[in-house]
């Protein structure tokens, strides 16, 4: 089989915008109690992200995986923490790079800062940025700097796998 993996990052980019930073809907898997699932299709590409949240805590996992012709071809895995009133900021911060098809360990931009002096401020620290090899942690904070608190993070990884 010859899989085009050069279409891969256009269709997760395709697949974000239409996604969860872009507020699709949801949907679960009976057999994944608490899963939370969004797909989308393009042509023989499929994206499935499935994740997962607590109601008895912040602290949430989740892999979003390419299919080609039913075969994984792609992955990325996440998991940390992020109370419920970040999640809007969150989403944000991963709209600037996703809507840029800008690919930044699959995530947000290394920094982005709210214009409305919330004082949130998203870092995005790569350690790998090789689409087919990446790795990296990303957080919020308040008042970014001297006397800043973490209000949340996820660290991720993922790869190609073809």
């Amino acid at each position: 089989m010859n899989i085009p993996t050069a279409q891969i990052l256009p269709v997760f980019f395709a697949a974000m915008q239409n996604g969860y930073a872009g507020g699709a809907s949801k949907s679960i898997i009976s057999e994944l109690p608490g899963s939370k699932v969004i797909r989308y299709k393009q042509g023989d590409f499929e994206v499935v992200d499935c994740y997962f949240v607590t109601p008895h805590s912040d602290f949430s996992f989740g892999t979003t995986t390419i299919y080609y012709q039913g075969n994984a071809v792609w992955m990325m895995q996440y998991r940390g923490r992020y109370p419920k009133d970040m999640i809007s900021f969150l989403k944000q911060a991963l709209r600037q790079t996703y809507d840029k098809s800008e690919f930044v360990g699959g995530r947000g931009p290394a920094e982005y800062a709210e214009g409305d002096n919330s004082g949130l401020v998203y870092v995005n620290k790569l350690m790998s940025a090789d689409w087919r090899n990446f790795s990296g942690r990303e957080e919020i904070w308040h008042n970014h700097g001297q006397g800043s608190t973490l209000k949340g993070w996820h660290e991720y990884a993922g790869l190609l796998l073809v």
